[in-house]
Parts: C-alpha cells; sequence; structure tokens
C-alpha cells in the first residue's frame, strides 16, 4: 500500500486538532516524521479537492477546510489510492496466451486470473473504507478498538 493514504488521514486529524491555526508542513512533517515535501504533495491534492486552504509565505500553512464528519474515509482512499493498481509485480507466469512457449496452460493463464481476483479485492476493501468517516477514525484514535468491536458486533 502507498504512504499517501496514510499522510492524508494523519494531516488532516493533526489540521482538525490544531484548529483554527495554521499548520506549516514543516511542522506536518515533523509530526509524521517525513519529508516536508512528500506532505505537500499530498496536501495539495487535498487542497485541490476542497478538504483544506493553504496559504503560502512567511505566515503561510494549512487549515481543515471540512468537518471530520463531512470526510468519508473511502473517497480519501480513492483520491490517494488509485483504483487502477498494477498488480505486475505481485502475478507470475506470461501474460496473454502463449502457452506453446511454456508448455503450461497455467502459465499462461495465471496472471490474467490473479488480476481478476486481486481486483475483486481491491474492490471490495475500498467499499470497506466507504463505510466510515474521519470523525469515526478520530474516535478509534481516543478509543482504540472501536473498529474491530464494529466487526464482532459489539458496538457500544
Amino acid at each position: 500500500m502507498k504512504l499517501d493514504f496514510s499522510v492524508a488521514v494523519h494531516s488532516l486529524l493533526y489540521l482538525d486538532a490544531h484548529r483554527p491555526n495554521k499548520v506549516s508542513s514543516r511542522e506536518l512533517a515533523q509530526s509524521l516524521q517525513l519529508n516536508p515535501v512528500m506532505i505537500r504533495n499530498i496536501l495539495s491534492v487535498l487542497h485541490k479537492q476542497g478538504y483544506l486552504v493553504g496559504t503560502v509565505g512567511k505566515n503561510g500553512g494549512y487549515q481543515l477546510e471540512k468537518k471530520l464528519t463531512e470526510i468519508n474515509l473511502g473517497d480519501l482512499y480513492d483520491l490517494t489510492i488509485p483504483p487502477t493498481l498494477s498488480y505486475a509485480r505481485f502475478i507470475t507466469g506470461h501474460s496473454g496466451t502463449d502457452d506453446e512457449a511454456t508448455g503450461s496452460p497455467i502459465a499462461a493463464n495465471i496472471s490474467e486470473t490473479l488480476t481478476d481476483l486481486f481486483t475483486v479485492a481491491d474492490r471490495q476493501y475500498r467499499a470497506y473504507y466507504h463505510q466510515f468517516t474521519m470523525a469515526e477514525l478520530q474516535q478509534d484514535i481516543t478509543h482504540h478498538g472501536t473498529f474491530l468491536a464494529k466487526e464482532r458486533g459489539l458496538e457500544s
């Protein structure tokens, strides 16, 4: 999984905790223990989508524009992790149906079969994230275990 989703989530939670103050990318980078350039790249995407506002300069910084209850975790995941991932590095065999070269119909077809399997799993993963908001994620940070309790049907 790419780090972009985690950076976006952490950044939005940090900005929410520091409302109404502006937060610099340097401060965020220290909190996330990452390079400020990486933080600014993700914040740029979030800014373009209306999640936050940012100003440049000596007194610049970022502020969260939306409430956490208005931010769907699945939308954020879709924004930061492209749905069309390349599964090539996870797949063995040959692409296409050239089983004459290998003598194996398995080697000729495994790539398409596994790509289909990974695609279905990715869709289900994304659908799961769409059930939650950033506010629910924040709740789990303060009362760790709420997601696990929901999974077991033990909601409080």
